[in-house]
């Protein structure tokens, strides 16, 4: 073997070297950004609590998204510290935790991005049917997955059940009622209406304005009674879900009363409306004719997301 070695150019040896060099290189680059071996900690939560759920849960026939990312305080302290023009920092919010980042101005942004881990807080939203997470909102259900998963499976009720269509499709027809009612003169159309008037067009905006907003809370109430179903179904216990919204409401410091100028419930609202759920919530009959499937998971470090996509 030493002897054949021998009598081998040294550019073929060369050469051999330097694609195995590559190749494991690659691979392991390759299994590093793509494998959910190799995925943050945060991410491997989301596909744990994710599975559960989706075993006892049917989650629809599409992909879902998932995402971590820096955090509100990212966007306050960018805009403080002139990074970003007010209401254009959504870029800091949204910045890859995960990622090194150069300095923008003179600011660490590695640095904002830690002291946005420590004081973001709890944040979790669905945005363009993705699972957004703020990587802070780990760190404030730590120890707590049961709770965390409620937080995810309130996040994919608003995209398993098409909440922003039904809620489209809710407040056309509470303003056709209103104009059919001659309750709302202002939605009425008619010769003597001025449709060009601006005060008209801005009181039809307020009432479209404040309609949305008690659709939105009525929204929220109902994504929390479908992700305490989803973790009841999935083996957890019955006030979990009713557990993690008094400790939420505790970290964000909730409002205890509804403010009819919000799109989120108040902490006795939200909290009543999910007992009164779980009280009356029979387990045996939503799982009776549950047919169990199969999934995949995808994830891609580059893009910082993590998919879930079924298998039916």
């Amino acid at each position: 073997m030493i002897k054949n070695l021998k009598n081998r150019h040294p550019l073929k040896i060369f050469t051999g070297i330097f694609i195995v060099t590559f190749s494991f290189f690659y691979l392991t680059n390759h299994l590093r950004n793509n494998s959910t071996y190799f995925m943050p900690k945060e991410y491997k939560k989301i596909k744990k609590i994710v599975d559960k759920i989706a075993s006892k849960n049917d989650l629809g026939d599409k992909e879902i998204p998932f995402s971590i990312a820096g955090g509100i305080y990212m966007e306050y302290r960018a805009e403080e510290l002139g990074l970003c023009e007010k209401d254009g920092c959504w870029y800091y919010r949204n910045l890859d935790p995960y990622k090194n980042h150069k300095k923008v101005n003179g600011v660490n942004i590695n640095e904002l991005l830690n002291q946005s881990y420590l004081y973001s807080g709890i944040e979790a939203y669905a945005w363009n049917d993705v699972v957004w997470l703020s990587k802070s909102s780990f760190l404030m259900y730590k120890g707590k997955t049961d709770y965390l998963g409620c937080i995810v499976g309130h996040e994919l009720s608003h995209i398993v059940f098409n909440d922003h269509i039904k809620q489209s499709i809710k407040l056309s027809e509470k303003l056709k009622k209103l104009k059919d009612n001659n309750k709302a003169e202002i939605l009425i159309d008619s010769d003597k209406t001025n449709k060009n008037d601006e005060k008209v067009q801005d009181k039809k905006d307020e009432i479209k304005e404040v309609l949305q907003k008690e659709l939105g809370r009525e929204s929220e109430m109902i994504a929390d009674n479908n992700a305490a179903k989803m973790m009841i179904n999935a083996g957890f216990a019955k006030e979990t879900c009713l557990n993690e919204i008094t400790f939420i409401a505790e970290k964000s410091q909730w409002d205890v009363d509804t403010d009819k100028e919000s799109t989120h419930p108040g902490y006795l609202e939200r909290s009543k409306s999910l007992q009164n759920f779980i009280t009356k919530y029979d387990k045996s009959k939503e799982l009776k004719d549950f047919e169990s499937y199969k999934w995949n998971w995808i994830y891609d470090r580059k893009l910082n997301i993590l998919i879930f996509s079924p298998q039916k």
